[in-house]
């Protein structure tokens, strides 16, 4: 079936806009579909399936689509009916069966569980050559299914149909023929609850009842588009030379890269010449500061004048040579005048130096006279206190002492000062007259030596005459030095500059060797590249055409998935096209007993995403309804049924096969469907197998068929199974219709069966005469009226039988077989209630010991009369 659906789709990619590539892809998929069709989503396992299918096989792929010739709609021109079935092994059937099919209607009764389902599915799979629920139950090999479980073995069922002509045809499975002859009542049950579903599900379950749901999964299970991943759409070897040719990237980058940094380390370095002269060019200054072949360069030559010495100054001045004679001098004369002072006041000094000692030993003896020993609180006068009372008044002694040795070690630093002066001379100026006066470092000079110095030598100079010409003449020496450190000063800070200069052309140097080297390994890179990599881009040349391959199949794919999910899409509406006139007649018919207020008007079908299901009432044609707002389930129920109908007539099905329809249908509309079905026009020329589990249904579709067609239709009943392992099929022994069940009994002397299934058949008959007046009175014709004993008592018979005879008499519309309806009756109720027919009647139904036996001729002429009206009502 999907296989079936997938094949139709094949046929719409013969148009010319459609690419090869897409036929490529279909056909590749139709090839391989037992491999595909199990596989999802998940994981990308179809998408990744479909690739390597692709990948290895696309050359060779045709892009022609194979045409096929449907017969859809013409097969009723094919066969007119079903004669038999062979079946078995298959599903429940164990060995082979033959049922026959010989009748416009076949009906199969049995209780879950005895294999009517077996029994349709072998119908399915005949003339289907799949069976759908073998799909929906994701069997990949649909024998497995198909085995029957205790022989596991599987036969496939033999299916005999009769021509126009009257020949037997061996039928073969043609899904696009008969696939709209089923009416399955898991399709109406998932229909029904379209009621749950938001409007965007309303197109998916119109898919539902016509059983396309497993070809929307199998289409929805197809990915978008094909991954990267799952194909190679760069190439592997691609990929490696691109990323080698990446590190040609960084090489040529770096080019660029050194290119603009010589270009601005060339502005750098004329900027760094103009920085060290205006006018000056880089190498010229190079050459200056460092020098060549035949010139050292200023920062050599600035190095090695640096490198002479430069000796240190003596720091002698004759200026400083007289300020020290002048001290001498002076500090000898203030010494010399302190010490005659100190001459003259000795006796002072004397008592100074005693009150001086008195003071120093009060520490020792603080309480007592230091000389005595007496304690001071017993001495008429206290030794400390008067000492330093005393010392008080001789304080300008102190003064005076301490002033002459100021002066004293004043005289003594000159004294030092100038033997210094004399150390330096003699340091500085050899063969010096003045080595006799130089004194060793531990000998403090005195004013003896000074004035030695003062005394004219044999020469007639005294030494510090010597002193005085040598101090000048180092003076002079002194300026010489200084002006030679300001020369190298200024030398130093010269070359410091040059050297400034000098590391920076060094930087400048190391960057544009640096910049060098990098460019001419870049250059080499480049330059060998295409030479050590000649096989990678060999093999990449060679790639290119499978990446190209590969390319075409992931852009016919999108566009097959593309295509294949508006084909999806668009079934429903195609499907259901045309129907809705036919939906409402057949809808009307299966509600029948309601409100003529309720009637449809129309009935709109969705025919795109996102529209609901619409229906306008007799009442209101004009103004539509949601369905799915104002419909019971029961009648959404009746709206399914009444739409797949519609479709079997559309198509001009010459069959319609229910599975079950008691669970499909509810209680109150199952007379209507069943009047619809076997007494309407509608399926008048079509061959109706119905297999149902309702023993009930299956009794009240042979009352309502009438006695004529229950004689000619094919009744089955299946057994529960008591040990066996096969489906128990009984051929029904006895009519269950109660007109023909009473002819037959009666013919085999069985009366008193005979009058309960006459009972049974007036019982039966009477509603169908009121429903009969009822179509067919006029207004001015009174109704039917009985009553009751009880609230939920049964009609009473006889009063209901009397009342429609009465009430037939009366009326003068033209109802149909009127005569014959009231005659047939007479006969039955005849004059009053002992009539020995109506008491026939009743001790036939009820049970009674020992009773009179009941006369032939009186039971034949209840039965003869119960066919003559059950003949009547046959309009």
């Amino acid at each position: 079936m999907i296989k079936n659906e997938y094949l139709r789709f094949l046929q719409t990619l013969n148009a010319e806009e459609v690419s090869a590539g897409v036929r490529k892809v279909a056909n590749l998929v139709f090839a391989h579909f037992e491999e595909v069709y199990p596989l999802g989503t998940t994981q990308g396992k179809r998408v990744k399936k479909v690739a390597s299918l692709a990948s290895n096989q696309w050359a060779n792929l045709s892009d022609a689509i194979a045409e096929v010739t449907y017969e859809t709609g013409n097969a009723g021109k094919m066969f007119k009916q079903l004669k038999s079935i062979e079946i078995g092994p298959f599903r429940g059937f164990a060995k082979k069966e033959s049922l026959s099919l010989h009748s416009l209607l076949v009906l199969i009764y049995g209780p879950n569980g005895t294999g009517k389902s077996s029994f349709c599915e072998a119908l399915e799979y005949g003339l289907l050559g799949a069976v759908e629920e073998a799909q929906n139950k994701r069997f990949r090999n649909q024998d497995d299914y198909l085995k029957n479980a205790h022989t596991n073995s599987f036969s496939p069922p033999q299916i005999l149909g009769v021509d126009h002509q009257g020949n037997d045809v061996v039928l073969q499975p043609d899904e696009s023929l008969y696939r709209f002859c089923f009416v399955e009542k898991n399709r109406i049950d998932s229909f029904s609850r379209i009621a749950a579903q938001a409007p965007a599900k309303q197109m998916e379950l119109i898919s539902t009842l016509f059983g396309l749901d497993s070809f929307n999964e199998f289409v929805k299970n197809f990915s978008p588009e094909i991954d990267g991943k799952y194909i190679d759409l760069v190439g592997e070897k691609s990929v490696q030379l691109n990323l080698k040719r990446q590190t040609l990237v960084g090489h040529q980058q770096q080019i660029e890269q050194n290119n603009t940094n010589l270009k601005q380390l060339g502005g750098e370095e004329a900027a760094l010449a103009q920085q060290y002269r205006l006018g000056c060019t880089y190498n010229q200054m190079m050459i200056e500061l460092n020098g060549d072949d035949q010139n050292p360069g200023l920062i050599s030559k600035l190095e090695t004048d640096l490198q002479q010495p430069v000796y240190a100054k003596s720091g002698l001045t004759q200026a400083r040579l007289a300020i020290i004679r002048s001290e001498i001098n002076t500090n000898l004369a203030n010494y010399n005048a302190s010490q005659q002072e100190l001459v003259n006041a000795s006796q002072q000094v004397s008592f100074k130096q005693l009150y001086e000692s008195v003071s120093k030993l009060q520490a020792n003896s603080p309480d007592k006279c230091p000389a005595c020993k007496t304690p001071l609180t017993q001495t008429a006068l206290n030794p400390y206190a008067h000492a330093d009372e005393e010392l008080q008044k001789l304080q300008h002694l102190a003064v005076l002492q301490a002033k002459s040795q100021e002066y004293y070690q004043s005289l003594n630093q000159s004294l030092a000062e100038l033997s210094q002066v004399i150390n330096v001379s003699c340091d500085r100026l050899t063969a010096n007259p003045l080595h006799k006066f130089r004194l060793a470092s531990n000998i403090q000079p005195t004013i003896k030596w000074f004035n030695s110095m003062l005394q004219p030598s044999q020469g007639g100079y005294t030494a510090w005459q010597h002193l005085e010409a040598q101090v000048q003449q180092l003076e002079q020496s002194d300026t010489a030095i200084e002006q030679q450190v300001q020369v190298r000063t200024a030398k130093q800070q010269e070359l410091n500059r040059l050297r400034g200069f000098a590391k920076s052309i060094t930087v400048l140097q190391t960057r544009r060797q640096t910049a060098q080297t990098t460019f001419e390994k870049a250059t080499q890179a480049i330059a060998s590249f295409d030479q050590e990599n000649a096989e990678l881009i060999s093999s990449v040349e060679g790639e290119k055409h499978v990446v190209a391959r590969n390319k075409e199949i992931v852009s016919a794919y999108a566009s097959f998935v593309e295509k294949l999910n508006a084909y999806k899409n668009a079934l429903p509406v195609k499907l259901v096209a045309d129907l809705s006139e036919k939906v409402t007649e057949l809808y009307n018919a299966f509600n029948r007993y309601d409100s003529p207020n309720d009637k449809l008007a129309a009935v709109q079908l969705p025919l795109g995403q996102n529209q609901r299901l619409k229906i306008s009432f007799q009442a209101e044609p004009e103004k539509h309804f949601d369905a799915l707002h104002v419909l019971s389930e029961g009648h959404i129920r009746c709206l399914g049924l009444a739409i797949l109908l519609a479709k079997n007539i559309k198509t001009d099905c010459p069959l319609l096969i229910f599975d079950d329809p008691v669970n499909a249908i509810d209680d109150e509309h199952r007379q209507a469907i069943r009047e619809t079905l076997f007494k309407d026009e509608f399926f008048n020329a079509k061959q109706i197998i119905m297999a149902c589990h309702g023993e009930e249904f299956f009794k009240d579709t042979h009352q309502t068929i009438g006695s004529k067609a229950a004689k000619s239709a094919e009744s089955y009943i299946f057994m529960p199974q008591k040990g066996e392992r096969h489906v128990q099929v009984l051929s029904l022994q006895r009519p269950k219709n109660y007109v023909l069940a009473a002819s037959e009994l009666y013919a085999q002397a069985e009366y008193r069966d005979a009058l309960m299934s006459s009972r049974r058949a007036l019982e039966h008959l009477c509603e169908k005469a009121w429903l009969h007046y009822g179509k067919h009175c006029d207004n001015t014709d009174k109704p039917i009226s009985v009553s009751r004993r009880t609230p939920h008592a049964p009609w009473d018979l006889r009063a209901l039988a009397d009342n429609l005879r009465s009430k037939l008499n009366k009326s003068k519309a033209a109802i149909p077989n009127k005569a014959d309806i009231v005659v047939a009756l007479d006969s039955l109720l005849g004059v009053g209630g002992q009539d020995p027919h109506w008491v026939y009647l009743n001790k036939g139904t009820h049970e009674e010991t020992d009773r009179v036996e009941f006369e032939n001729g009186t039971v034949g002429t209840i039965v003869s009369s119960l066919d003559a009206l059950d003949k009547a009502l046959e309009v």
